[in-house]
């Protein structure tokens, strides 16, 4: 199969063996998978992701130095029931997943492991019991972003916003659109969401955010004192993952407001804690979606309850894959880009 892989760094289209499945595994026929930040953090910080990984515990086990196929907002159709698999599912069917494959000797996340193959490949290995059925009516392109949006749908269940709490959400990527999207379908409002990009700002206005602002006009924490009745609780969900954004809120942000951190910085950075502990912030980190998130996600988007289509800016084949991960980085044109391994046919 052809695959697009990182290797020391570089990015190269390649022929690999075909995944076999092993117990309680199908073999999936990638259709749709997205280009996630996170695929550009491991694109420039895949040793330090390693390393850390290694010495502290974490859940990767990869080495940077041998390949890594890259992927992990995908749709699928399965070709192959492993050995030990129900029938849940049948050949043909189209389906998502959490970015976590089952093994024979643990667990493997795709897209940081050398073993097990993630989605920017013609095919990979998943694990039946984390599979979840895709509707016949929902585009291919469409559900491969169930998981971005179950990370939004993650981060507002952590915020749990509360009456008399408004929300403040910095940065407006795929995953602060999310956050936006998920909170909105709760019916939390006003929604005050801040992003130099006017692209962004817009779609944060698509996705329910009451008030948006340009970070370089007028401080967001300022726009949301502007926004909320005197006394309202601030909970601040930072989904940009930049140095110096943390360190900034810690010094604007109201007092005792709720700061949940879903950016994800891989540089060093340093903050003076002593402002978050005078105003007594309350400073909460995320980690990953349950499996109730990636059903609520699905479900939003298969019922129309949330449109992500929005989202969804490019499209190419896997040999324009390499090109898109540089394209993606423009905010004013891109928030995914999805790469059709086997051709874009919707």
């Amino acid at each position: 199969m052809k695959a697009m892989a990182l290797r020391s760094g570089e990015l190269r289209i390649d022929t690999f063996p075909d995944p076999i499945p092993e117990n309680g595994q199908v073999i999936v026929k990638s259709l749709a998978c997205c280009i996630c930040a996170s695929d550009l953090h491991m694109v420039h910080h895949a040793n330090r992701l390693s390393e850390w990984s290694v010495e502290h515990n974490g859940p990767f086990s990869f080495d940077p130095d041998r390949d890594v196929v890259l992927g992990h907002e995908f749709c699928g159709e399965i070709v192959e029931l492993g050995p030990k698999t129900t029938g849940t599912h049948a050949v043909g069917d189209r389906v998502v997943s959490s970015p976590i494959v089952f093994t024979n000797s643990g667990f493997a996340v795709l897209g940081y492991s050398n073993d097990y193959y993630g989605a920017f490949g013609e095919y990979l290995a998943l694990s039946e019991s984390l599979l979840l059925p895709v509707a016949n009516h929902l585009p291919t392109s469409i559900a491969s972003l169930m998981e971005p949006l179950s990370v939004g749908v993650q981060y507002a269940r952590i915020a749990n916003v509360a009456n008399g709490e408004v929300p403040l959400v910095i940065g407006c990527g795929a995953i602060g659109l999310a956050v936006i999207a998920a909170m909105n379908a709760k019916g939390i409002s006003p929604i005050i969401a801040a992003d130099f990009s006017p692209l962004r700002r817009e779609m944060a206005i698509a996705m329910g955010a009451t008030d948006v602002v340009d970070p370089r006009e007028e401080d967001p924490v300022s726009k949301w004192s502007q926004c909320v009745s005197i006394g309202a609780g601030c909970v601040i969900i930072e989904c940009v993952g930049a140095p110096g954004v943390l360190g900034e809120l810690f010094n604007k942000a109201p007092w005792a407001a709720r700061l949940i951190v879903a950016g994800q910085n891989l540089e060093e950075d340093v903050f003076f804690t002593a402002s978050a502990h005078t105003k007594g912030i309350n400073v909460q980190f995320g980690g990953s979606p349950i499996p109730a998130d990636y059903e609520t996600a699905l479900q939003a988007i298969t019922k129309g309850e949330i449109d992500v289509s929005l989202w969804q800016t490019g499209h190419t084949d896997l040999a324009g894959a390499i090109q898109a991960i540089g394209d993606s980085t423009d905010t004013e044109r891109h928030t995914r880009i999805a790469v059709h391994p086997h051709g874009f046919s919707e």
